[in-house]
């Protein structure tokens, strides 16, 4: 009896202890968590009551999305880093403009390294559409709107992957041509990709994912003219989302990465 009550009083301590570590990781975890998501910005750009769309919510109404992209450049309106800048428009306008330069000056795709003229011009496309001083103000929207970005992203996605965005004829509005040549341009050439090392890890592989969205959809579109292959890029998603610690939706990003592995059958 006295063996059985010793058994017992060790296995009521290891409990316990489990416990108290479960308790501590369980607090780690929501410490974690509240230090990813920016709540209090969030509500700031977005309001008390909105719902936040999500990578994997696919059928999000198109009022929803408007709204949370105009609240949004709102946002950006009111930022003094933007007032500083005395715009001829507001953000929301200005962002038309650069999407539709963007549009109208496609980068090179593919073939570009063999040419040093073309490599030099694809090198050089942002700046030789955008101007430096468009560049530098993208840069300060990245940099101070950085801890936010990962929550509108799928919003912008969702908005410009619709017909049209959502059917609305907003100038500036990309086809999925044109989020194609984009796509193709940041995962295939050596121009893009030089871009995205530039930037912080968490925007590079950000921009990467929705790239590899991007390009599934143009191939079920049977849009992938210059026949990019996908799985290299899905690989590589997968390792950098798996290793980077700040993504707020990372198990969203690879349940959705691992069914294209399936749907492409690697």
């Amino acid at each position: 009896v006295t063996a059985i009550s010793q058994q017992q009083d060790k296995f009521e301590e290891k409990t316990s202890k489990l416990e108290e570590e479960i308790s501590k990781l369980e607090k780690e975890l929501a410490l974690k968590k509240e230090a990813l998501i920016p709540e209090e910005k969030l509500k700031e750009v977005f309001g008390e009551e909105t719902t936040l769309i999500f990578p994997d919510i696919e059928n999000i109404d198109c009022e929803n999305l408007e709204r949370q992209i105009i609240a949004f450049f709102s946002y950006l309106d009111k930022r003094d880093y933007i007032i500083l800048q005395n715009l001829e428009h507001e953000t929301y306008a200005w962002f038309k403009q650069v999407v539709k330069r963007l549009s109208e000056n496609l980068p090179i795709v593919t073939d570009e390294t063999t040419d040093i003229i073309r490599l030099t011009h694809n090198m050089a496309h942002f700046y030789r559409v955008l101007g430096k001083k468009r560049i530098n103000l993208i840069k300060q929207i990245l940099n101070n709107e950085n801890d936010i970005f990962e929550s509108i992203m799928p919003t912008f996605y969702s908005f410009y992957k619709s017909n049209k965005c959502c059917k609305e004829e907003l100038q500036g509005c990309p086809s999925l041509a044109v989020l194609y040549e984009y796509a193709g341009f940041f995962l295939n050439t050596v121009a893009g990709r030089n871009y995205l090392l530039r930037r912080d890890s968490k925007i590079r592989i950000l921009i990467t994912y929705y790239c590899i969205l991007i390009l599934d959809k143009a191939n079920e579109e049977i849009l992938n003219h210059e026949g990019i292959d996908i799985r290299p890029y899905i690989d590589l998603s997968i390792n950098d989302i798996s290793n980077q610690k700040n993504l707020i939706y990372s198990k969203q990003y690879l349940t959705t990465l691992r069914s294209l592995k399936e749907k492409y059958k690697m």
